[in-house]
């Protein structure tokens, strides 16, 4: 019986160890079908035909501006042409107003959740990702949205969420566990950027939940990346050159 008992506590320490921010990253079955190398297509026309098989797409397929009570939600318009064999991702953004703050109510979370559930079926990997821009006192709002999707998104889908990189250093606030990938932007860090750019390179995100993905735009230094998946933004809309350019420049 203390043998049994033993078995027991160990076993259920590990499933809490994996319920929280020790959680393994990236480890939903939907993840492995996606390559290593994502390139973000943001609200723009992107012809992306030149797309090697290997590299993947994630697009801004629509985009919710919150305000007051009110959560407008924009569809993507602009074109995006991409190879049929490409790994397609669609990534909800959703922005708040500086000029008329919202309000956070339960109808504008609703109204976030419904469209990620809309756009999540946009792709042809059972990804979705999400980008929520949110002011420090607007941070459990976001948990609140994240937690709601994990509890409605179905369990074949996975949650891929794009964070700050200091939230991945040492402003640990983030409920992680509410995502199956979180992808840190190790760019526009900032004044601080430098600093944090220094600490990153060569030893990556000391936080679990924060390894298994990392992002990097074209304009700036490519940080040294160890995370197995790797998304890039560029400012301009992406060519091949552009795309070559950005390889030679990643630290090996």
């Amino acid at each position: 019986m203390i043998r049994l008992l033993f078995l027991f506590m160990a076993v259920v320490g590990a499933g809490m160890a994996l319920s929280g921010d020790d959680a393994l990253p990236g480890s939903h079955p939907a993840l492995a079908r996606l390559p290593a190398r994502m390139v973000w297509a943001w609200e723009r026309p992107e012809d992306l035909r030149w797309l090697p098989p290997d590299i993947g797409v994630a697009y801004v397929a629509s985009s919710i501006m919150l305000q007051g009570d009110e959560a407008l939600v924009r569809p993507r318009t602009a074109a995006l042409l991409v190879p049929d064999y490409a790994a397609v991702v669609p990534v909800l953004h959703v922005d708040v107003s500086w000029r008329k703050p919202p309000k956070l109510t339960a109808a504008q979370q609703e109204r976030i959740v419904r469209e990620l559930l809309r756009v999540a079926q946009r792709g042809n990997r059972r990804v979705v990702q999400l980008d929520f821009e949110v002011r420090r006192s607007q941070r459990p709002f976001l948990g609140q949205v994240m937690a709601d999707i994990r509890r409605r998104l179905p369990p074949n889908f996975a949650l891929s969420m794009t964070a700050l990189a200091s939230w991945c250093l040492d402003d640990h606030w983030m409920p992680a566990s509410h995502a199956d990938e979180v992808v840190p932007m190790a760019f526009r860090m900032g004044d601080g950027g430098q600093a944090l750019r220094a600490r990153l390179d060569g030893h990556g995100f000391a936080r679990p939940y924060c390894r298994a993905a990392m992002g990097h735009a074209t304009d700036e230094p490519v940080v040294r990346s160890y995370a197995p998946r790797n998304y890039y933004f560029s400012p301009k809309p992406w060519t091949a050159e552009r795309w070559l350019a950005v390889q030679s420049r990643s630290p090996s």
